[in-house]
Protein backbone atom coordinates (compact mmCIF):
# COMPACT_ATOMS: atom_id res chain seq x y z
CA UNK A 1 0.00 0.00 0.00
CA UNK A 2 1.57 3.18 -1.20
CA UNK A 3 1.39 6.43 1.12
CA UNK A 4 -1.34 8.17 -0.75
CA UNK A 5 -4.03 5.18 -0.60
CA UNK A 6 -3.02 5.58 3.18
CA UNK A 7 -4.21 9.07 3.58
CA UNK A 8 -7.32 7.91 1.89
CA UNK A 9 -7.52 4.98 4.16
CA UNK A 10 -7.48 7.40 7.11
CA UNK A 11 -10.21 9.83 5.70
CA UNK A 12 -12.42 6.49 4.97
CA UNK A 13 -11.59 5.49 8.82
CA UNK A 14 -12.14 8.71 10.11
CA UNK A 15 -15.29 9.70 8.25
CA UNK A 16 -17.20 6.64 8.83
CA UNK A 17 -17.44 6.35 5.14
CA UNK A 18 -19.11 2.95 3.93
CA UNK A 19 -20.70 3.16 0.68
CA UNK A 20 -19.63 1.08 -2.46
CA UNK A 21 -16.85 2.74 -4.74
CA UNK A 22 -18.08 4.74 -7.92
CA UNK A 23 -17.41 3.37 -11.20
CA UNK A 24 -15.68 4.96 -14.27
CA UNK A 25 -15.62 8.36 -13.05
CA UNK A 26 -14.79 9.88 -16.57
CA UNK A 27 -11.59 11.90 -16.12
CA UNK A 28 -10.17 10.86 -19.04
CA UNK A 29 -11.94 13.33 -21.17
CA UNK A 30 -10.63 16.22 -18.71
CA UNK A 31 -7.05 14.55 -18.64
CA UNK A 32 -7.00 14.73 -22.50
CA UNK A 33 -8.58 18.63 -22.51
CA UNK A 34 -5.75 19.91 -19.86
CA UNK A 35 -3.28 17.24 -21.72
CA UNK A 36 -2.02 15.99 -18.52
CA UNK A 37 -2.78 13.37 -16.16
CA UNK A 38 -3.96 14.41 -12.95
CA UNK A 39 -2.53 12.96 -9.44
CA UNK A 40 -4.02 9.34 -8.92
CA UNK A 41 -5.01 10.23 -5.07
CA UNK A 42 -7.53 12.57 -6.28
CA UNK A 43 -9.42 10.47 -9.05
CA UNK A 44 -8.71 7.84 -6.43
CA UNK A 45 -10.86 10.02 -3.54
CA UNK A 46 -13.67 10.74 -6.47
CA UNK A 47 -14.05 7.03 -7.01
CA UNK A 48 -14.25 6.24 -3.58
CA UNK A 49 -16.75 9.70 -2.64
CA UNK A 50 -19.63 10.23 -4.30
CA UNK A 51 -20.18 13.54 -4.88
CA UNK A 52 -20.22 15.73 -1.78
CA UNK A 53 -18.48 17.65 0.85
CA UNK A 54 -16.09 16.76 3.89
CA UNK A 55 -17.19 17.81 6.80
CA UNK A 56 -20.14 19.09 4.23
CA UNK A 57 -17.17 22.14 3.59
CA UNK A 58 -14.90 21.10 1.58
CA UNK A 59 -15.51 19.69 -2.39
CA UNK A 60 -13.68 17.80 -4.87
CA UNK A 61 -14.22 18.88 -8.14
CA UNK A 62 -15.39 16.14 -10.48
CA UNK A 63 -15.38 15.39 -14.03
CA UNK A 64 -19.01 16.68 -14.95
CA UNK A 65 -21.98 18.83 -12.65
CA UNK A 66 -23.17 15.61 -11.75
CA UNK A 67 -24.28 16.98 -8.27
CA UNK A 68 -20.74 18.77 -8.46
CA UNK A 69 -18.16 21.27 -9.71
CA UNK A 70 -16.89 20.35 -12.68
CA UNK A 71 -13.17 20.67 -12.88
CA UNK A 72 -12.84 21.45 -16.37
CA UNK A 73 -15.72 23.82 -16.14
CA UNK A 74 -13.99 25.44 -13.06
CA UNK A 75 -10.95 25.20 -15.62
CA UNK A 76 -12.16 27.41 -18.14
CA UNK A 77 -13.67 30.28 -16.21
CA UNK A 78 -10.79 30.83 -14.22
CA UNK A 79 -8.97 31.33 -17.67
CA UNK A 80 -11.87 33.56 -18.78
CA UNK A 81 -11.21 35.90 -15.68
CA UNK A 82 -7.42 35.52 -16.24
CA UNK A 83 -7.99 37.11 -20.06
CA UNK A 84 -10.12 39.66 -18.27
CA UNK A 85 -8.73 40.64 -15.37
CA UNK A 86 -4.53 39.24 -15.45
CA UNK A 87 -3.76 36.59 -13.56
CA UNK A 88 -1.05 38.66 -11.74
CA UNK A 89 -3.79 40.61 -10.33
CA UNK A 90 -5.82 37.01 -9.07
CA UNK A 91 -3.00 33.80 -8.39
CA UNK A 92 0.14 36.14 -8.31
CA UNK A 93 2.86 35.10 -7.77
CA UNK A 94 1.71 32.25 -9.83
CA UNK A 95 -0.08 31.63 -13.16
CA UNK A 96 -3.06 29.51 -14.62
CA UNK A 97 -2.09 25.99 -15.78
CA UNK A 98 -1.92 26.22 -19.57
CA UNK A 99 -1.39 23.05 -21.96
CA UNK A 100 1.58 24.84 -24.00
CA UNK A 101 3.60 26.18 -20.56
CA UNK A 102 3.62 23.54 -18.73
CA UNK A 103 3.25 24.84 -15.00
CA UNK A 104 0.82 26.52 -13.62
CA UNK A 105 -2.59 26.21 -11.22
CA UNK A 106 -5.21 23.90 -11.38
CA UNK A 107 -7.64 24.04 -9.04
CA UNK A 108 -9.03 20.58 -7.60
CA UNK A 109 -11.45 21.57 -4.32
CA UNK A 110 -12.87 24.37 -3.03
CA UNK A 111 -14.85 25.49 0.52
CA UNK A 112 -17.56 26.91 2.06
CA UNK A 113 -16.07 29.88 2.77
CA UNK A 114 -14.53 30.98 -0.27
CA UNK A 115 -11.60 29.01 0.47
CA UNK A 116 -9.07 27.74 -3.02
CA UNK A 117 -7.24 24.83 -3.11
CA UNK A 118 -4.85 24.08 -6.39
CA UNK A 119 -2.01 21.72 -7.78
CA UNK A 120 1.03 23.85 -8.80
CA UNK A 121 0.85 21.81 -12.14
CA UNK A 122 3.99 20.68 -14.10
CA UNK A 123 4.07 18.57 -16.83
CA UNK A 124 8.19 17.70 -16.07
CA UNK A 125 6.93 16.05 -12.63
CA UNK A 126 4.80 12.86 -11.79
CA UNK A 127 1.57 14.13 -10.85
CA UNK A 128 1.36 12.54 -7.65
CA UNK A 129 4.61 14.83 -6.28
CA UNK A 130 2.56 18.16 -7.21
CA UNK A 131 2.16 20.48 -4.63
CA UNK A 132 -1.10 21.75 -2.90
CA UNK A 133 -1.39 25.65 -3.29
CA UNK A 134 -4.44 27.15 -1.09
CA UNK A 135 -5.54 30.03 0.54
CA UNK A 136 -8.43 30.55 2.84
CA UNK A 137 -10.15 32.98 0.57
CA UNK A 138 -9.41 35.50 -2.54
CA UNK A 139 -7.51 38.05 -0.81
CA UNK A 140 -5.43 35.89 2.05
CA UNK A 141 -1.94 34.80 1.24
CA UNK A 142 -1.23 31.84 -0.22
CA UNK A 143 0.45 28.78 1.01
CA UNK A 144 2.63 26.11 -1.36
CA UNK A 145 2.33 21.97 0.61
CA UNK A 146 4.49 19.93 -0.22
CA UNK A 147 1.99 16.97 0.37
CA UNK A 148 -0.45 14.81 -1.62
CA UNK A 149 -4.17 15.94 -2.31
CA UNK A 150 -5.80 13.19 0.11
CA UNK A 151 -3.43 13.90 2.84
CA UNK A 152 -4.25 17.91 2.78
CA UNK A 153 -7.86 16.81 2.85
CA UNK A 154 -7.08 14.57 5.84
CA UNK A 155 -5.49 17.71 7.52
CA UNK A 156 -7.78 19.78 7.14
CA UNK A 157 -11.04 17.64 8.18
CA UNK A 158 -9.09 16.02 11.17
CA UNK A 159 -6.12 17.68 12.45
CA UNK A 160 -6.67 20.77 14.85
CA UNK A 161 -2.87 21.75 14.54
CA UNK A 162 -3.19 22.35 10.33
CA UNK A 163 -3.89 25.78 10.43
CA UNK A 164 -4.90 27.91 8.97
CA UNK A 165 -7.04 25.43 6.98
CA UNK A 166 -8.03 22.99 9.68
CA UNK A 167 -12.05 23.02 10.58
CA UNK A 168 -10.88 19.88 12.78
CA UNK A 169 -12.66 19.83 16.56
CA UNK A 170 -10.87 17.27 18.60
CA UNK A 171 -13.81 16.57 20.59
CA UNK A 172 -16.43 15.53 17.17
CA UNK A 173 -15.74 13.11 14.79
CA UNK A 174 -15.41 14.71 11.08
CA UNK A 175 -18.14 13.05 8.40
CA UNK A 176 -18.60 13.18 4.83
CA UNK A 177 -21.97 14.70 3.53
CA UNK A 178 -23.36 13.10 0.28
CA UNK A 179 -25.31 14.70 -2.07
CA UNK A 180 -28.14 12.87 -1.16
CA UNK A 181 -27.97 14.19 2.26
CA UNK A 182 -29.50 16.20 4.05
CA UNK A 183 -27.80 19.47 5.24
CA UNK A 184 -27.55 19.77 9.11
CA UNK A 185 -29.36 22.86 9.93
CA UNK A 186 -29.54 22.89 13.34
CA UNK A 187 -27.23 22.59 16.34
CA UNK A 188 -28.91 18.94 16.98
CA UNK A 189 -28.27 17.79 13.68
CA UNK A 190 -24.79 18.90 13.29
CA UNK A 191 -24.42 17.21 16.99
CA UNK A 192 -25.54 14.10 15.66
CA UNK A 193 -22.73 14.00 12.61
CA UNK A 194 -20.07 14.50 14.55
CA UNK A 195 -20.73 12.41 17.52
CA UNK A 196 -17.66 10.54 19.01
CA UNK A 197 -19.89 7.51 19.10
CA UNK A 198 -21.65 7.85 16.19
CA UNK A 199 -22.46 4.52 14.39
CA UNK A 200 -20.70 4.38 10.54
Amino acid sequence: MNAQQTWIDRIIAVTGWCHDPEGDAGWEEVEAELGVVLPSDFTELCRRFAPGAFYAYLDLLRPADDHAQPLLGTWADCRQWAAWQGPAQLWAPYELYEPDKGLGLIQWGSDQTEGEYYWLADRSMEPDRWPVVARRDGVAPWHQLDMSTAEFVYRVIADPAFKPFTVADPPRRPFYLPHWGPFPMSAEDWNALTDPNRAG
